[in-house]
């Protein structure tokens, strides 16, 4: 039994390592700059959305942590340390199970609660290692001297001409700024919001242009015998595109 047991779980972690995967990211950035009762605003899905105040006092940039073939071994990593410490959790209480005397089975017990506590722990580092950090960036284009407020955190800044600011924040969030003048005659309001995140694909064709991924059967196993099709990707602007069998087929046959 003990046997069968370990056999199985080899099998299924076995079938999730076999195909090519990547992990791709989606990103989504707004901000809105409020001058009296004129506004400005944009929008973005791309890692970077930069707006300048329409009078030129100052920059606004959020920046998405670019997800690089470095950090997507970094998550790789720590998924497969997740499993792996799962992996041990799960075996050591199946040997605690088969215990042959009272003493083992208090050692294995032990082991057993250490490996699950630590199996936890990894899972929670591999699940952080995939949320992606944001940046938010102030520029003072003035040759005069700027103040900053978090009108949610209540802090202050004063910026010095032609200085750089900045602001990490979470993922996902929404600042609220005021941004004006050491007299507070010209005053503006910001509203920065940006969030992103990651999802593991399996990859049919990858070039420096576009990712193809491969569109399964909703809960069936990643087989070929499920492929419903393919989802082209654009790695410059991450715009998505459906495509068929045959298209994915064509495509790959143009490339070679």
């Amino acid at each position: 039994m003990k046997k069968l047991l370990v056999i199985l779980l080899i099998m299924s972690v076995g079938q999730t390592i076999n195909a090519k995967t990547t992990y791709i990211p989606t990103y989504s950035s707004y901000i809105h700059i409020v001058n009296g009762k004129d506004t400005l605003s944009a929008t973005s899905n791309l890692s970077e959305l930069e707006m300048l105040e329409v009078n030129g006092m100052f920059r606004v940039t959020i920046v998405h942590e670019d997800v690089t073939k470095e950090k997507v071994k970094a998550i790789k990593r720590a998924k497969l340390a997740a499993g792996l410490m799962a992996f041990s959790a799960v075996m050591s209480g199946v040997s605690t199970a088969f215990s042959d005397n009272r003493l083992q089975y208090m050692v294995r017990s032990t082991n057993t609660r250490i490996a699950g506590t630590l199996a936890d722990i990894y899972k929670t580092n591999a699940d952080a290692e995939q949320v992606l950090t944001v940046d938010l960036w102030i520029d003072n284009t003035t040759d005069g001297e700027l103040m900053l407020n978090d009108m949610e955190r209540g802090l202050t800044w004063y910026m010095l001409p032609r200085q750089s600011m900045k602001i990490k924040i979470q993922n996902p969030d929404a600042v609220l700024l005021r941004i004006s003048d050491t007299n507070n005659e010209v005053v503006r309001y910001v509203t920065a919001a940006a969030g992103s995140s990651v999802k593991k694909w399996d990859i049919g064709y990858e070039d420096e242009n576009c990712w193809i991924v491969i569109l399964y059967k909703e809960n069936e196993i990643h087989k070929s015998d499920n492929i419903l099709g393919y989802r082209k990707i654009s790695k410059v602007d991450f715009v998505e595109t459906e495509i068929t069998t045959d298209e994915y087929r064509a495509f790959k046959k143009q490339k070679k």
